[in-house]
């Protein structure tokens, strides 16, 4: 219980910040949208980002992953996961000023589905583990190679601590996609 209500206030508390940044004024915003690689599958992601200042950016994720446990037997699952977050600049390219780096971190919530809901597989099995709410924390880094004034090729890399998740605690996620500014 002292773990939920942990991440319960990271959550709010990045909310809050996304929300009081906005105040400020607006330099840019920015969605984008990649696939790749999560842990026995694949993922999507699409991400809104508050880009107060040029160092630093409020990020609203949301991940979709579709996998399958390989064991003694194979388990379908699929996980969908609401990220609040911020990113820091921590490399920009010199000369060009077309390549950065950011890292960041935040909480996630969302929901596992284990075997379409089903306790039991076609062999018979009986599975322990049932689809619940899952919460936790992540780390990211994104790179960032502009294409155009409003488009970027985005080059994503996640690890999510999930920390009641029956698929595993720690779950990667690597992608490529775009990014477009929306303003």
């Amino acid at each position: 219980m002292r773990n939920v209500r942990f991440c319960i206030a990271v959550a709010l508390l990045l909310s809050a910040s996304f929300c009081f940044g906005q105040l400020r004024g607006n330099l840019a915003s920015s969605v984008g949208l990649s696939g790749g690689y999560v842990e026995d599958g694949y993922g999507i992601m699409g991400t809104f980002n508050f880009h107060p200042d040029r160092y630093r950016y409020f990020q609203i994720s949301v991940l979709a992953a579709i996998a399958e446990d390989k064991g003694s037997q194979d388990i379908p699952y699929n996980i969908f996961t609401i990220q609040p977050g911020i990113y820091y600049r921590v490399f920009v390219a010199p000369r060009k000023r077309n390549f950065s780096l950011f890292l960041g971190g935040g909480g996630l919530f969302g929901y596992e589905v284990i075997n379409n809901g089903n306790n039991e597989l076609p062999s018979g099995a009986l599975i322990n583990a049932k689809s619940q709410f899952v919460y936790g924390l992540y780390i990211g880094a994104e790179a960032e190679v502009g294409i155009s004034n409003d488009f970027s090729l985005l080059i994503k890399a996640n690890e999510y601590y999930h920390i009641n998740s029956d698929v595993g605690n720690f779950y990667p996620y690597a992608g490529v996609g775009l990014r477009y500014f929306l303003f």
